[in-house]
């Protein structure tokens, strides 16, 4: 062999083993995660993002929750309560979350997005994908503790799911409150079933946040 390429193969050697092992998340807690929260219906702390294309949409860290378009929509807010369908290991330290509004539409989205397109019509494929994807989105949980630190991820793991969704209590009545304020422009009936608040405190709320407080304003989707 030549000096050269002896050189070569004794770097890459070097190089090999100074970077170690490739970080991951442990397999057992990957599978006590999905054992503990695949499949719940959770009330969420923050707003989630709709998907646009291959970029995850809501990243949360323990530096808090990131977006890959800070102008992307709102598909589900605070306070609402989603169906988390599916936990999956997404390589390197991250784990992510496939949400939908309730589990009757995740079956109903999944199975619309399964016909592969057949006749006269190409983009039928593509456009039950597209249709799917915008009742759904994901959430990535970005772990900084390593695949030999399980302990430590899967506490890591649970402190992030707390961020995200209301796992140990319920939201305050101060909370719900200051969420009625903050969200005046929401009608009435809408706000009284995110907060499960008495029509009347829900209106009191209204009139002190300057909005009309008019139960006849049809509800926001």
């Amino acid at each position: 062999m030549r000096p050269q390429a002896v050189l070569a193969s004794a770097v890459a050697a070097l190089l090999l083993a100074s970077t170690g092992p490739a970080p991951a998340v442990d397999r057992d807690v990957y599978k006590e995660i999905r054992g503990r929260y695949e499949g719940m219906t959770l009330r969420l702390r923050v707003d989630l993002m709709a998907a646009r294309r291959a970029l995850p949409p809501n990243i949360m860290s323990l530096d808090g929750m990131s977006h890959a378009r800070e102008n992307a929509p709102v598909l589900f807010g605070r306070l609402e309560k989603v169906f988390l369908e599916r936990v999956t290991n997404a390589g390197k330290t991250r784990l992510e979350l496939t949400v939908y509004r309730n589990h009757e539409e995740a079956d109903r989205l999944r199975a619309s997005a399964i016909p592969q397109p057949m006749g006269g019509n190409p983009l039928a494929g593509r456009t039950l994908a597209a249709f799917a994807q915008q009742g759904s989105t994901s959430v990535i949980l970005e772990l900084r503790a390593g695949k030999n630190e399980p302990q430590e991820q899967l506490s890591e793991a649970e402190t992030l799911l707390d961020r995200l969704f209301f796992l140990k209590s319920e939201p305050s009545r101060e909370e719900l409150e200051d969420f009625v304020r903050k969200n005046h422009g929401l009608s009435l009936g809408r706000l009284r079933d995110l907060t499960g608040l008495p029509a009347e405190r829900v209106r009191e709320l209204l009139r002190e946040a300057g909005g009309d407080g008019d139960p006849a304003r049809p509800a926001e989707p």
